[in-house]
């Protein structure tokens, strides 16, 4: 059986573009949690720099996750911040 598969996700937003990648953010979160797969998604801002947001998401699988990435509302996102970021980093967890 393939195990569950937390992610968190960072994105570090360009400072004049830190109101729209937010928006863009918040728009991707309820097609997102309606996905097959999809257990847990949630958005947070850190508390002292506005510029860094992140996702912590919990895939069934991680063939869950990777269709995620293909939906139509993700790939709009994408297009749409494209050239408003910084750096996006991953990281697949494991529970010990």
């Amino acid at each position: 059986m393939e195990r569950q598969l937390p992610i968190i996700v960072k994105f570090e937003v360009k400072q004049e573009k830190i109101e729209f990648v937010k928006s863009e953010l918040i728009k991707i979160l309820e097609p997102t949690r309606v996905e097959e797969g999809c257990l847990q998604y949630d958005l947070h801002q850190d508390a002292d720099d506005e510029s860094i947001f992140m996702f912590y998401e919990i895939w069934e699988t991680k063939a869950h996750w990777k269709a995620h990435d293909k939906m139509k509302h993700i790939v709009d996102f994408k297009v749409a911040i494209e050239g408003c970021i910084e750096k996006i980093s991953f990281n697949k967890l494991i529970l010990i």
